[in-house]
């Protein structure tokens, strides 16, 4: 099979991780030819050996990427058997198809295709989480601002200023996602979903998909250990935040339910990774927390899993419904239980390995004071993950290119 892979590679980010994950085991097979095109600067792209990379300009548009296509990409698309849409580069699908009537599969790892993502997250679920339209965008825009403000992330008169000029913003913003997105929906043979939490809430929108989606889970359950020998013989005194300083991620959340627990005398320290230098450090000072808080920056492969892997929890409490949380994966695949909302996919991962709960202070407090006390067998752990989210997803996807192929 001759495979053209496009991804961005601007981003360093879990989907971008996570195609890199699924192109290091299908370049171990034989039957398969994999050509890559990626952006200008896109330096996240895992080529594998021999494999040819294009690069194409690109520019954004909200936060799809579109890529300007010339006489190599061409030859490329007649070259393939099938197009993976690996990233956001939704606007390629009109020109595949245009060029060579030939399987196009693209990759949700997020919800792109029902509403601009940003705007669909931190509404929370709330005002975003209903049919897109011009002013449910500007609803979900002018939401943002407010919740920006209240955190102290935005001074008032920014955040009005802000507010008004969503008004024109919100539909501008509607109309140019919009443009890109219904012929891409149209171009698209399958779908591919990360989770079943993300083809639930794709067909609740776009019910005309129902029949071309799919899930295929991340193989991302060995990645942690090229970097981990063994699992350490004691946890480590901290519980570990590893999602950066994005609000959807809930943050604000975990830093007010540790003040919880340390007014209630459980002493308790907090690593967060991506955060250094970050609002989530202000926070933590007008909260009086940050004594007990270490923010670090981001880390090595081999430094990040051996502190992931000696943690007593991870904790995702994202406001938002997580597409997948590969953090998640990565923490059950080391032996460490999580403490996770409910939303999304994160119970569909967490299965019987941590808490789900309401991503509240109270709850994710309640939550985190029961978990450190549990006790987990690690090799279960390790089971469950290279089982659910281990290789095996590599052969199905494969088996699902075979299938639109022949």
């Amino acid at each position: 099979m001759r495979l053209l892979v496009t991804i961005n590679g601007i981003w360093y980010s879990g989907a971008q991780v996570i195609v890199n994950e699924f192109l290091s085991f299908l370049a171990k097979l034989n039957d398969i030819e994999i050509k890559i095109v990626s952006c200008l600067g896109g330096k996240y792209v895992l080529s594998p050996d021999n494999a040819e990379v294009h690069r194409l300009p690109c520019w954004n548009v909200g936060t799809l990427l579109q890529m300007k296509p010339d006489s190599v990409f061409e030859r490329l698309v007649r070259w393939a058997d099938a197009v993976w849409i690996a990233g956001n580069e939704y606007a390629v699908a009109k020109r595949v198809k245009r060029i060579k009537k030939l399987p196009v599969v693209a990759h949700l790892h997020s919800y792109e295709p029902i509403c601009p993502i940003i705007w669909f997250s931190y509404g929370m679920n709330k005002v975003c989480g209903r049919k897109c339209s011009p002013w449910l965008l500007v609803r979900c825009k002018q939401s943002t601002q407010k919740f920006f403000a209240e955190l102290g992330l935005l001074d008032k008169l920014r955040a009005d200023v802000y507010w008004l000029l969503d008004f024109g913003k919100g539909p501008l913003d509607y109309f140019r996602w919009k443009r890109i997105i219904d012929p891409f929906v149209d171009s698209v043979d399958v779908f591919v979903a990360v989770s079943n939490a993300t083809r639930d809430i794709i067909v609740s929108h776009l019910p005309e998909v129902r029949d071309r989606i799919e899930v295929v889970y991340n193989p991302v359950a060995h990645m942690p250990w090229r970097y981990i020998s063994s699992f350490p013989d004691e946890s480590g005194d901290y519980i570990l935040y590893a999602s950066g300083a994005n609000l959807v991620k809930g943050p604000h959340v975990l830093l007010n339910a540790l003040k919880i627990l340390l007014n209630e005398g459980i002493d308790m320290k907090l690593y967060m990774t991506g955060t250094s230098g970050s609002w989530v450090e202000g926070l933590a000072r007008r909260l009086g927390v940050e004594g007990w808080v270490k923010f670090l920056g981001r880390l090595s492969d081999a430094d990040y899993f051996n502190m992931m892997a000696k943690a007593k929890a991870l904790i995702l409490p994202s406001i938002w419904p997580e597409a997948f949380g590969l953090v998640v994966v990565e923490s059950i695949s080391l032996g460490v239980p999580v403490v996770g909302s409910n939303r999304g996919a994160i119970p569909e991962l967490v299965g019987s390995y941590g808490i789900t709960t309401n991503p509240t202070p109270e709850e994710v407090a309640k939550a985190i004071s029961t978990i450190i006390e549990q006790r987990f067998n690690k090799h279960e752990m390790r089971k469950y993950a290279f089982e659910k989210f281990g290789s095996g997803n590599v052969e199905r996807f494969l088996s699902l290119l075979g299938s639109l192929v022949k």
